[in-house]
């Protein structure tokens, strides 16, 4: 059988495969299988609505080798993986008392330190980052255009960006949070990141 160039990479499948939409930000994701046979769910926390969309990047870090004798580079000597990053980024247009915490490491202010008529609660920075400060998880969820999900976790996750908001008259306020992935410090492996893609399993 002899074999021809395609003109385009079209397929019947295509139309189903395209992310639609922005997605949506969740912390602590979590998947518990069914039992007895039965489909297992979903659960997680909505961090909040973003505008303009949401990035997530993951980065390997490469260690260039030389070695005399070869001028280009040698399959499976010249680069070699030394590290990885991931972090999901995206700009809130919402601000909620669990971004206070979440994003910004924040906590309620507790005794003789909080509001005195109950008409609000009063949120102080922290001395110290600890572990409480990072989340189980932070994960993107997308949707492809056949309905079904694209799910994106980043483990051990912590957001390091600074907040700063520009209020304007007229103009819609939002501000940025990126979440870095981490190594568990408790497993062995500590030179790559346990990041995940669930990607639906195709039908036929």
């Amino acid at each position: 059988m002899s074999f021809s160039f395609k003109k385009h990479g079209i397929t019947s499948e295509t139309v189903k495969k395209m992310i639609l939409g922005a997605g949506v930000i969740y912390k602590n994701l979590v998947y518990t299988p069914g039992e007895g046979g039965a489909a297992g769910s979903w659960s997680g926390t909505v961090l909040g609505a973003t505008s303009g969309g949401i990035t997530f990047h993951y980065e390997i870090q490469w260690l260039e080798v030389e070695v005399d004798g070869a001028t280009v580079l040698v399959k499976g000597v010249s680069r070699q993986k030394i590290g990885e990053s991931a972090y999901l980024e995206g700009n809130m247009t919402e601000i909620t008392a669990d971004i206070l915490v979440t994003a910004l490491h924040m906590e309620a202010a507790t005794g003789d330190d909080i509001s005195g008529d109950n008409t609000y609660t009063k949120y102080v920075t922290k001395k110290n980052i600890g572990s409480s400060d990072y989340l189980t998880n932070i994960a993107y969820v997308g949707t492809l255009s056949d309905g079904k999900n694209v799910i994106i976790i980043l483990p051990n996750a912590i957001c390091l960006e600074a907040f700063e908001i520009n209020p304007q008259n007229a103009n819609q306020t939002t501000f940025a949070v990126k979440f870095e992935c981490t190594a568990d410090l408790e497993k062995d492996e500590l030179d790559k990141l346990d990041v995940q893609i669930y990607y639906p399993v195709s039908q036929a």
